[in-house]
C-alpha cells in the first residue's frame, strides 16, 4: 500500500513539473509571437519639459509638444500611445549662460521609449532656447464675468479665494503681468447664493502659477426689489437625530414673484441642515422656491438649533 502511495505521489509531482514547463513554454511562444508580429509605425505626440537651472526661466516661446514617429509591434505601440508620454531636457547640460541663447538638437536617440519600441523620427528636431533670471511675485486674481442677469436681478456680492496667487517666470515677461484672470463665469446661470470652483485662465506659457487651480468663487444674486412677503413659513429640520429643537420654528420670506403669481406656504420650503454632532449649532437657513420665484431674504437668515 505504501508503495502505491509513493508511486502516486511521484506521478503527481511529475505532472506538476510538466504543467510548469508547458506554461513557461507557452509564455515564451507568446512573447516571441509579440516580438515578431508585423511592426507598426505611428506618430505619437509627447509633452516637452525643459528643466531649467536654478534661478533661471525660459524667456522665448519653445515647442510644447514633440511629434515622435515610433515603430514596434502592435502590442507595444498600443501600450505606449495610450499613455501621456513626456520628454525631459536638462538645460544644465547646455551653455545656458551664453548671451543670445543656444540651440537644442534632438535625434531619435534622445527620446526614451519602452523596450520593444524604436524611435524613427522626431519633429521639431531643432529649436532655440533663451534663458533669463527668474523672478516671483504675488498678483491679484481678477474675476472674469460674462453675460448679464435679468433686469429684475442684481449681482450683490462676488468674492474669490485666494485673492492673490504666486507666479514665476523670466523677468522681462513678468514685468508685463500685473494680474491673472479666472476662466469666464457666465452670470446668467447664477441664482441665489453659492460657491463655484473656477479654473484660472491661461496666461503666458512662460509663466508658472505656483498653486493648483481651481480657485473658490462665491456670489450672491438678489432681486432688485421684493414684491411679496411670505409669513409664518415652517422650518424643516434635516438631521439624523430625533432630538433636535429650536426656539425659532417659523420664518418669513421676502421674494420677487412675476405679476399675478400667487404663492402658498405649502409651495415653499425653508430648510435647516443640522449637524449630526451634539450641541448647540448656528445653522444658516436655505429656501426652496418654485421656478421663476427669486428669494430676496429669509428673516432670520440663521437660527440656533440644539442637537441632544
Amino acid at each position: 500500500m505504501k508503495g502505491w502511495q509513493k508511486v502516486l505521489k511521484k506521478n503527481h509531482e511529475y505532472s506538476r513539473h510538466l504543467l510548469k514547463f508547458v506554461s513557461v513554454l507557452f509564455a515564451v511562444f507568446i512573447w516571441f509571437y509579440v516580438l515578431n508580429s508585423e511592426p507598426q509605425e505611428v506618430t505619437h505626440s509627447m509633452t516637452l519639459h525643459l528643466v531649467t537651472p536654478s534661478g533661471f526661466s525660459v524667456s522665448n516661446l519653445t515647442p510644447e509638444k514633440l511629434n515622435v514617429k515610433i515603430k514596434g509591434s502592435r502590442a507595444f505601440i498600443r501600450t505606449m500611445v495610450e499613455r501621456e508620454e513626456n520628454v525631459f531636457i536638462k538645460l544644465q547640460n547646455y551653455p545656458y549662460k551664453k548671451k543670445g541663447g543656444f540651440n537644442i538638437f534632438l535625434s531619435p536617440e534622445d527620446i526614451a521609449v519602452p523596450f520593444g519600441v524604436q524611435v524613427v523620427d522626431v519633429k521639431p528636431d531643432k529649436f532655440k532656447v533663451e534663458l533669463q533670471k527668474e523672478i516671483r511675485k504675488n498678483v491679484p486674481v481678477k474675476i472674469n464675468l460674462v453675460g448679464s442677469l435679468p433686469s429684475d436681478l442684481k449681482l450683490m456680492e462676488t468674492k474669490v479665494e485666494p485673492k492673490e496667487v504666486l507666479i514665476s517666470g523670466p523677468i522681462e515677461v513678468m514685468r508685463k503681468i500685473s494680474k491673472v484672470q479666472t476662466a469666464p463665469i457666465d452670470i446668467t446661470t447664477l441664482e441665489g447664493s453659492g460657491e463655484l470652483k473656477i479654473a484660472l485662465a491661461d496666461i503666458d506659457p512662460r509663466v508658472v502659477t505656483k498653486r493648483a487651480t481651481p480657485v473658490d468663487f462665491s456670489y450672491v444674486v438678489k432681486p432688485r426689489k421684493a414684491n411679496l412677503t411670505l409669513k409664518k413659513i415652517k422650518i424643516r429640520f434635516l438631521s439624523s437625530s430625533n432630538r433636535v429643537s429650536s426656539k425659532t420654528r417659523y420664518v418669513s420670506l421676502d421674494v420677487l414673484a412675476p405679476e399675478g403669481v400667487r404663492l402658498t406656504a405649502s409651495s415653499v420650503q425653508v430648510i435647516a441642515d443640522v449637524p449630526d454632532r451634539k450641541g448647540v449649532h448656528r445653522v444658516k437657513l436655505r429656501a426652496k422656491l418654485p421656478d421663476g420665484i427669486h428669494l430676496l431674504q429669509i428673516n432670520p437668515q440663521s437660527i440656533n438649533v440644539s442637537n441632544r
